[in-house]
């Protein structure tokens, strides 16, 4: 352990110069995403953009938590484990000689009665027992969803469906003056939130709209809804589905 540590500690200024150099990187990273967040002039630039600022925060705090762990190591830590040195010699143990046992002499065999044998009793035939069949779990139904405007539909998953892994969205997302759709997810069957993880640029009639990936996400119920936008940056009612995650 103190060697790791030692090591650690003839590193420690190229890891402080190498954090401070990345935290300097990341935070110009934050700061020209938030001068395009305020430039973009649609929703789903904004929404690049932010995602931007959030990863290069995270990468920000995760170097400075780096740089502070290294202090930690080679200021505090090395001086607490002690040199293997130091470490205490435990004495050997000193032998201890048994006595030798004394041998007991046989005992004189002396004859015993045979005994006599009973007979065993008969088995009675059981009549076994049927165990019951197990009850098979009730399999979900799954019916379409009810989308209240005709350019804005999901086709599936369907209501109720299970998701495991990337799971396609199929459906139809038109407009007479399209701009854009969206795809965005939320927590349960009436999301407070919504995240987006997919959309296009381009009209689509009963295809592949995006992608869901339910493996990254935990178990649970979530809704998903589709989005079409307008040039004038307006939008239909949209459809939503509920389903659950299970992996």
């Amino acid at each position: 352990m103190r060697i790791l540590l030692e090591l650690i500690a003839g590193y420690a200024q190229w890891i402080y110069l190498a954090c401070a150099l990345g935290a300097a990187w990341y935070l110009y990273v934050v700061y020209q995403a938030r001068k395009e967040r305020k430039a973009a002039l649609f929703p789903l630039e904004r929404e690049a953009a932010q995602q931007r600022v959030h990863a290069a925060a995270s990468a920000t705090i995760l170097l400075v938590a780096i740089l502070v762990s290294t202090y930690l190591l080679t200021t505090k830590l090395v001086y607490i484990v002690p040199e293997p040195s130091e470490m205490p010699i435990l004495s050997s143990p000193t032998p201890v000689l048994l006595a030798t046992p004394t041998p007991t002499p046989k005992p004189t065999a002396t004859a015993t009665p045979t005994p006599t044998p009973t007979p065993k009793p008969k088995p009675r035939h059981v009549t076994p027992t049927r165990r019951p069949r197990p009850t098979p779990k009730p399999v979900p139904k799954v019916h379409p969803p009810r989308c209240p405007d005709p350019r804005a539909v999901i086709r599936s998953p369907g209501v109720g469906a299970v998701l495991r892994g990337q799971t396609p969205i199929v459906g139809t997302a038109q407009h007479e003056s399209f701009q854009f759709y969206k795809l965005e997810f939320g927590i349960g069957a009436n999301p407070k939130q919504w995240s987006y993880f997919a959309g296009g640029q381009t009209p689509v009639v009963n295809g592949v709209l995006g992608t869901f990936n339910a493996g990254a996400v935990p178990n649970g119920t979530y809704t998903i809804r589709l989005v079409v936008v307008d040039i004038t940056g307006n939008y239909p009612p949209p459809c939503q589905v509920t389903v659950t995650v299970q992996h």
